[in-house]
């Protein structure tokens, strides 16, 4: 099973973490209140393509883009287990690398406000203001029952927003996909499924959807084992990433603006890019994802403590 579909055995405890606080995290912003998808008023009833032409085009503009860096402004209102509300708001830098590496810095005039940091080994949760804390824990021991403090926010999950990832084409490999299309939204919807840690039965645990013409993401939607949501994203405003070795009309497309909500807490996170490249002053590179010895803050809990490392 994958790294995300082992995720799966940790989703009660993130439903918990995002009651209380829910940092501040990738890309941010206060947005308006959320909806639900609604038809977009130009249903479509048309011929479609099969799924293997469909990933096959998505994965055409995704490939090619194996690092990322961007700058991004932001803006958040997060609330608290106790229904209590802070706006934070400000400018920060991302760095991806495929697969699983990111760190998503956030800064205003006092310094850091936020870190959130994903590598081969480790992941990290950094936030100066309010909880002054840094979550971290080990890969390898996601799913094991010695986790037993939440993060307030997955820094795995945050990879999943980004919708530049490649699909897998052995459709029977788990996470296994599916493909619908809904012709009210005009746009193929793709759920990926793993098995239960009960094996009498399957979960969804992430879904995308996908514009008919253009096959960028607009909406991604990840669950918990119950298939309620725990986290709502919404993509637009897309733009090229320049690659000096394709032509201009085959350059891939970035979302640059990210609008997220987590029912469970009401919290409401916006981000914009700007600058997208795929490398900025040779970064990322290896010693963009370390692990930071000084996190700057006063706080430090490692969540798998108890599996003994």
């Amino acid at each position: 099973m994958s790294r995300l579909g082992m995720n799966l055995q940790w989703s009660y405890g993130l439903r918990l973490a995002l009651r209380c606080c829910v940092g501040v995290f990738l890309f941010f912003a206060y947005g308006c209140t959320p909806n639900r998808p609604a038809p977009t008023g130009r249903a479509y009833f048309g011929p479609t393509e099969p799924m293997e032409a469909v990933v096959g085009r998505i994965n055409a503009n995704n490939q090619p883009i194996r690092t990322l860096f961007a700058f991004h402004t932001f803006e958040a209102t997060i609330y608290d287990e106790k229904g209590e509300g802070t706006f934070v708001n400000g400018r920060g830098t991302i760095n991806y690398r495929k697969p699983g590496e990111l760190l998503l810095q956030g800064k205003k005039e006092v310094g850091n406000v936020f870190e959130i940091g994903s590598n081969d080994e480790r992941y990290w949760l950094s936030i100066a203001l309010g909880p002054d804390t840094m979550w971290w824990g080990h890969y390898r021991n996601l799913g094991k029952p010695c986790i037993t403090q939440p993060i307030p926010i997955r820094p795995d999950a945050m990879l999943e927003i980004l919708g530049v990832g490649d699909i897998d084409t052995d459709f029977t490999r788990e996470p296994a996909p599916v493909m619908r299309f809904n012709n009210d939204a005009d746009a193929y919807m793709f759920i990926w499924n793993v098995r239960a840690s009960h094996p009498d039965r399957w979960i969804a645990y992430r879904e995308i959807w996908y514009d008919r013409q253009t096959l960028r993401p607009t909406l991604v939607l990840l669950f918990d084992p119950d298939g309620r949501v725990i986290l709502r994203a919404y993509l637009s405003d897309y733009q090229p990433v320049k690659i000096e070795t394709m032509p201009k009309d085959r350059w891939p497309m970035v979302a640059r603006v990210y609008r997220l909500y987590f029912p469970d807490s009401g919290s409401k996170m916006n981000f914009t890019l700007s600058d997208v490249a795929l490398q900025r002053n040779g970064k990322p590179d290896d010693r963009t994802f370390r692990f930071p010895d000084r996190p700057g803050v006063s706080n430090i809990i490692q969540i798998d403590q108890g599996c003994g490392d």
